[in-house]
């Protein structure tokens, strides 16, 4: 090969190399929570839930299954900002819970006073909630997920460190409030109070571009750590073991910097133990459907 064609190859092939790398640039992503400050969002969610308990020892016969729909409206006011820390509040404008035995007729249920409370939050640009309180009910003890369950809508998960490549996935921890299995559990011994914790991945799916916005189509997958409770099965003291498993699809907005809608699905199982030595006991699987939206 003559000295030129071999320039002629070395700089074409130089080009190409740089071209490969300014397309691999260009598809790196940064996801940061940065809301347009003040600002004021709704978000509306709906969940489907299914929910089965099997006693311990019983016939298939006794096996209970229950519907319930969980909706509530919460709106969302983001005050300030410093150093990428965000003070929002939200305010939880409707909440409706309703169930049936499978086959029976709707009833609603009663609003637990958490479940309608104003809660002010602290969040840093990896949606990681710093600070969490209630406004109008002190007293009230919940879990940070529980507080904020109205930020992207039964799910709360940690934005990467750095720029993603789509495609390419981040770990990052969930937190699911038990908020959404509320009164239908109660009566079954079922901790509805609290969240689960599971190590997941996401990655940015796909993307697609509007006027002036660019959407990020995000999928998490992954499966709840093991956890323990003690409860009250009729009044007995119980313990209770869960697990299960989680996947989302939601949609990122870079007008927003915020996620704007989503679907989330989690399967729980739980075991429940009579600490005194009976015969009581039940195995219960939730089916959680949660779809939301955000309303600029």
């Amino acid at each position: 090969m003559r000295r030129e064609d071999a320039r002629g190859v070395l700089v074409a092939l130089l080009l190409a190399l740089g071209a490969v790398g300014s397309a691999c640039a260009q598809d790196e992503h940064v996801l940061q929570y940065a809301p347009a400050i003040p600002a004021r969002v709704s978000l509306v969610s709906r969940s489907e839930i299914t929910m089965i308990v099997m006693p311990t020892g019983r016939a298939l016969l006794d096996t209970l299954t229950i519907e319930a729909t969980h909706r509530e409206g919460a709106t969302q006011f983001v005050e300030a900002a410093a150093v990428g820390r965000y003070s929002i509040v939200l305010q939880y404008d409707s909440v409706r819970t309703r169930m049936r035995p499978r086959g029976g007729l709707w009833q609603d249920l009663e609003v637990e006073e958490h479940g309608i409370a104003t809660v002010r939050a602290v969040l840093n640009e990896r949606l990681e909630v710093l600070q969490a309180e209630f406004l109008n009910s002190p007293h009230l003890q919940a879990s940070k997920a529980d507080m904020v369950r109205g930020l992207i809508g039964g799910v709360l998960i940690t934005l990467p460190a750095g720029p993603v490549v789509r495609g390419e996935p981040w770990t990052t921890e969930v937190a699911y409030p038990l908020a959404f299995l509320g009164s239908i559990a109660e009566e079954e011994g079922v901790p509805h109070h609290g969240e689960l914790t599971a190590h997941a991945t996401a990655l940015i799916d796909s993307l697609a571009q509007r006027s002036g916005d660019t959407l990020y189509y995000v999928i998490v997958r992954g499966s709840f750590l093991p956890a323990s409770f003690n409860s009250l099965l009729s009044g007995v003291p119980a313990a209770v073991t869960a697990d299960g498993s989680f996947a989302a699809m939601l949609v990122w907005s870079s007008t927003w910097n915020a996620f704007i809608s989503g679907a989330a699905r989690a399967v729980l199982r739980m075991d429940i133990r009579d600490l005194q030595g009976g015969a009581t006991g039940s195995q219960v699987r939730f089916d959680v459907i949660t779809r939301s939206q955000v309303r600029m």
